[in-house]
């Protein structure tokens, strides 16, 4: 295997990640190859969610500080709403531009003097975007990011190349042929897809389903003997609780349980958010209507990409949303408590 190094690196992924998305993938898919190996040493069956559920953990505590500040920032704006609804008072059945530049103008001053901002809540959403375009490409071209994969992969394309030329080009050709029309304009296949070559039946590889593989094994007979070991190596590594994490999630069972899922989460996460925050839902606070309405545009939006993404990025979204909860109601019951007391002193 001496030369897979050489393969992964000259290999790049069917979509690459641009010049600021990609020290993010690469930093991300190290970190990931050290978690996911040290797993797979110990149980190879599930060990892909596994580490996913693990590496979730581990970005949701590196954001805790900014989660933190978002809580407090929040439960401050809540203690200020009577002096905010006073300025807002103020302006009322005023709606000539002037005053309203003014009223927001005052609005702005009067939260920046007491430390706070209506949009501090976006921050840590802002910071998880360039997190979720790095997981895409390192979910949906696992095998260049993480070692053990990449070995898998490597060695079913070898399998491949070794069954006899008319066979392999009869069973897989269809297959590849689809490959090089979905990304026909990526400069490695732009030539043709090359049936002999590793580098890019790996490629094909990544991109075949589960589906896709059992009508492959029925038309190969024998002569896919060797392909079964390492597609069940490969189905085990990928597979969490029956859902292949590499594929797209998709509209069928068991996959259609990730974007349910991650839609349910989003919504709950924004539904306790609402509840712990009552300004949020004050027809008096410009900012209420934009939150009620994204109580439900949110889920709908993350459910729908959900689909049409690897089920391992809808894994991700799912965990990092039960953990919010979590965070969301511990932080909630702690900074109560703390301005309750300061209010009583």
């Amino acid at each position: 295997m001496s030369y897979l190094p050489y393969l992964l690196e000259a290999l790049p992924s069917v979509r690459q990640p641009g010049k600021i998305v990609g020290p993010f993938a690469d930093l991300m898919g190290k970190v990931y190859n050290l978690l996911f190996e040290l797993l797979h040493s110990n149980t190879s069956a599930g060990s892909l969610g596994l580490a996913i559920i693990i590496f979730t953990l581990i970005v949701k505590l590196i954001l805790f500080p900014l989660m933190v500040k978002q809580q407090k920032s929040s439960f401050k704006m809540q203690a200020l709403q009577p002096e905010l609804m006073k300025i807002r008072k103020k302006y009322e059945g005023k709606t000539d531009q002037m005053s309203q530049q003014r009223m927001a103008f005052e609005m702005q001053e009067f939260q920046k003097k007491n430390g706070v901002s209506m949009v501090s809540g976006c921050l840590p959403m802002l910071i998880q975007l360039p997190i979720l375009y790095a997981l895409f490409y390192l979910f949906q071209n696992a095998y260049v990011y993480v070692d053990v994969i990449g070995h898998n992969y490597t060695d079913i394309a070898n399998a491949i190349v070794n069954i006899p030329v008319s066979l392999r080009m009869e069973v897989f050709q269809p297959y590849a042929q689809e490959f090089a029309n979905a990304y026909k304009n990526v400069a490695i296949i732009k030539d043709g897809f090359d049936m002999g070559s590793v580098n890019n039946v790996v490629m094909l590889v990544n991109y075949l389903k589960p589906d896709d593989w059992n009508v492959i094994l029925q038309n190969l007979g024998d002569a896919g003997s060797s392909l079964v070991p390492l597609l069940a190596t490969k189905s085990s590594i990928e597979t969490f609780l029956t859902i292949p994490l590499v594929s797209k999630a998709g509209l069928h069972f068991p996959g259609i349980i990730i974007p349910i899922a991650a839609g349910v989460t989003t919504w709950l996460q924004s539904k306790i958010m609402m509840m712990m925050n009552p300004q949020n839902s004050d027809p008096g606070n410009p900012a209420a209507a934009m939150t009620k309405s994204m109580l439900y545009t949110m889920p709908i939006m993350m459910g729908v990409f959900a689909i049409n993404m690897p089920a391992g990025l809808g894994l991700y979204w799912t965990i990092s949303n039960l953990f919010g909860i979590l965070q969301q109601v511990i932080l909630s019951k702690h900074y109560k408590k703390k301005f309750a007391e300061e209010a009583a002193q």
